[in-house]
């Protein structure tokens, strides 16, 4: 059971109840967002982590579609300006939802869960079943 608790227009945040987690949905849009764009994303998944204190974050990039500008100064501003949010409002687990084609390490494929980013406190995971994901996230 979910409810939908922000919403712009690249992606939705939902709510899950069991396992207490918020996930944040990509649309099928991000294939014409900008790097500032999925910031924002990113910046309301964390304002409502904080608020809502869930144990675990999920996102869903089964229709990512966005083409970063500049992916390494991206990645260093969410471990900057993001991250420690998530830290702050106490994720224990955060998983990404990955589409068909992704070829990186899954968990389907025997990779571990590791810390990404310089400055999580919790492990992220990355999947292609939804089920497999919300299992680990529930712990």
């Amino acid at each position: 059971m979910s409810e939908e608790i922000a919403r712009y227009r690249y992606g939705t945040v939902l709510r899950h109840v069991d396992p207490r987690l918020l996930e944040l949905r990509w649309h099928p849009a991000t294939e014409a967002m900008s790097d500032e764009d999925w910031s924002t994303g990113l910046l309301i998944l964390a304002a409502e982590a904080e608020a809502a204190r869930p144990t675990a974050l999920l996102i869903d990039a089964t229709d990512f579609g966005h083409s970063f500008a500049d992916r390494a100064g991206m990645m260093r501003w969410r471990d900057q300006h993001v991250i420690p949010r998530y830290n702050n409002s106490g994720v224990q687990r955060f998983a990404f939802l990955m589409p068909p084609a992704y070829s990186g390490p899954t968990a389907e494929q025997g990779s571990e869960p590791a810390i990404d980013g310089e400055t999580a406190d919790f492990p992220t995971q990355w999947f292609h079943g939804r089920e497999t994901a919300l299992s680990w996230l529930a712990g």
